[in-house]
C-alpha cells in the first residue's frame, strides 16, 4: 500500500515565505531540487510552467496540487508548503486564497503512483478541520505529522 511517508520527509515541508503563485511554486521547486539531487530545476520549472497553462493546479478549498511526469526523476517526490496569509493570486477554482500547496513530481514511468498520490493527497486534506490545523501549525514537523498521519 502506498503511504504518504514513503514520498514525502519532514524535510519536504515548509513554511512559504512568498505571497504570489509564482514565488511558492519556486519555493516548492527549490525543495524537490535540493531533496532530489537528479532532478534539473529548469526541466522542473518548465513542466509545471507548463501544466499551470493548461488549467490552474488551484482545486479549490484552499489546497493546490501542482503535479507533472518528467523525464530525471528517478522515483516519484513530494514537497508541502503552507501559507497562513493565503496565495491570493492563485487562480484557485473557487476564486479563494490557497493556503496549502502540495507539489508533486514523478517519472514519465510512474504513471500508477503519481495517480494514487494524486488520489492520496487529495483524500488526506478533503477534511476541513484538517486543512485547518495544517494552515495553523507553526513549524514542518508537525505539519507533516498532520499530513502524514504520523
Amino acid at each position: 500500500m502506498l503511504k504518504l511517508t514513503d514520498f514525502l520527509t519532514p524535510e519536504r515541508v515548509v513554511l512559504l515565505s512568498g505571497t504570489t503563485k509564482a514565488q511558492v511554486l519556486e519555493e516548492l521547486m527549490d525543495v524537490i531540487v535540493a531533496c532530489n539531487g537528479g532532478v534539473e530545476r529548469e526541466q522542473l520549472a518548465r513542466e509545471i510552467a507548463k501544466r499551470e497553462e493548461m488549467m490552474s493546479t488551484g482545486i479549490g478549498n484552499k489546497l493546490a496540487i501542482p503535479h507533472v511526469r518528467m523525464e530525471g526523476i528517478d522515483r516519484a517526490t513530494m514537497a508541502v508548503g503552507v501559507s497562513r496569509a493565503g496565495i491570493a493570486d492563485y487562480e484557485s477554482l473557487d476564486k479563494q486564497p490557497v493556503h496549502i500547496v502540495v507539489m508533486i513530481a514523478a517519472a514519465k514511468g510512474e504513471h500508477e503512483t503519481y495517480i494514487r498520490l494524486l488520489a492520496q493527497v487529495a483524500e488526506a486534506l478533503k477534511e476541513p478541520h484538517l486543512r485547518e490545523r495544517i494552515i495553523q501549525a507553526d513549524d514542518p514537523a508537525t505539519i507533516h505529522r498532520i499530513l502524514t498521519g504520523g
